[in-house]
């Protein structure tokens, strides 16, 4: 080792000991109305009316006004859906609100995939085909959004995917609300702790393939790393560029499971952990370690967003990709202690003693 690295070594060493970690909490959101998600509630919008819904679709004519037929989770519509909120490519989804500092304000109308939220293939962009006409049932819906949950993990709404036609994929782009203040670009050599809580469905279960991935992404749009399940609802992982991994834990559907993945992005190291819920006793399971520590096989670098996959289709046995609910999404940004080298064990015993000395009186 060099000279200089132990002397880098040295002092992070000293500063680390004086200052210790730093930590900052922030949260993607429990998705509801001042988190920056709107949904509709006994048929009416909570936040400020939002002129041009119905001219959301690539294909609409604005000439038509509200007049055109649109899915069931636009508002406002012929359809009178009073659950869904509309897609969240389609209005300033989780940009507005004033929970976790955010700016305030209301939904409002933007171009399709130019917030937070964008869509990669499927979903919005399949139903975008034959807008503003729509002729499918509520059960043919390709969408991520807010949904007014009868019986979500916290509040009053959750995010829900369906993929009833074909298979969907949608990014989230983290800004730094989501991390407490703390930009995402700046989170390389810290470690990055997401935790959430999950209802898969049950229409899906005669369907024992991956179901649904979640990636963390890192600036470049890159998987670093991915949890998921099968349409059974059993928990697996992914590496990058490696198989879908499938592991013992199975979640139920009558009630909320967590799940926490934690990346530290200096080791490049992921640890998975999953409290699932018993369908058969109604209780949620205690807290247990899937992975530890377990390398990456690659640089992680910064996270920066999040890819939903949900398959959607013709599935397996008959089965039907239905509604797949998210809630309480939480992230904790945490320092890490770097690994010394065994050239600056004296550096380190040296800090030590310097720190711990005794201060001479004048």
């Amino acid at each position: 080792m060099k000279i200089t690295e132990c002397r880098i070594c040295f002092y992070a060493c000293v500063i680390g000991a004086v200052f210790g970690s730093q930590d900052a909490l922030g949260y993607l959101g429990s998705f509801e109305e001042q988190d920056g998600y709107r949904v509709p509630m006994n048929g009416q919008i909570l936040s400020a009316y939002v002129a041009g819904d119905a001219q959301y679709y690539l294909n609409n004519n604005s000439a038509n006004g509200y007049t055109g037929v649109v899915p069931l989770g636009a508002y406002p519509n012929s359809l009178g859906d009073g659950t869904n909120g509309p897609d969240v490519t389609r209005y300033n989804a989780g940009q507005f609100g004033s929970n976790n500092s955010g700016p305030g304000g209301a939904a409002a109308d933007i171009a399709d995939g130019t917030g937070l939220w964008q869509t990669l293939s499927g979903g919005r962009l399949y139903e975008d085909a034959t807008a503003p006409y729509y002729f499918g049932s509520q059960y043919d819906r390709n969408q991520i959004v807010a949904y007014r949950n009868t019986m979500p993990h916290s509040g009053s709404q959750t995010l829900n995917l369906m993929a009833s036609d074909q298979s969907l994929s949608y990014v989230y782009h983290m800004d730094s609300r989501d991390f407490g203040g703390l930009a995402p670009g700046n989170t390389a050599g810290l470690q990055v702790q997401m935790s959430f809580w999950v209802k898969p469905s049950d229409w899906d279960d005669p369907d024992t393939g991956n179901m649904l991935g979640l990636s963390l992404l890192d600036a470049a749009n890159q998987p670093v790393f991915e949890v998921g399940y099968t349409g059974d609802n059993f928990l697996q992982y992914r590496m990058a560029g490696g198989e879908w991994q499938t592991t013992a834990y199975q979640m139920g559907t009558l009630g909320w499971s967590q799940i926490t993945v934690a990346l530290d992005t200096l080791h490049n190291t992921a640890s998975l952990g999953i409290s699932a819920f018993n369908d058969g006793s109604s209780l949620l399971g205690i807290s247990s370690s899937v992975l530890s520590n377990q390398s990456l096989g690659l640089i992680s670098g910064e996270i920066t967003g999040l890819q939903w996959d949900l398959r959607g289709g013709t599935l397996d046995n008959g089965a039907v990709s239905y509604i797949q609910s998210f809630d309480d999404f939480s992230f904790a940004i945490t320092s890490v202690t770097p690994v010394p080298e065994p050239g600056c064990v004296m550096l380190l015993i040296l800090a030590a003693a310097l720190l711990h000395a005794p201060r001479r009186r004048v």
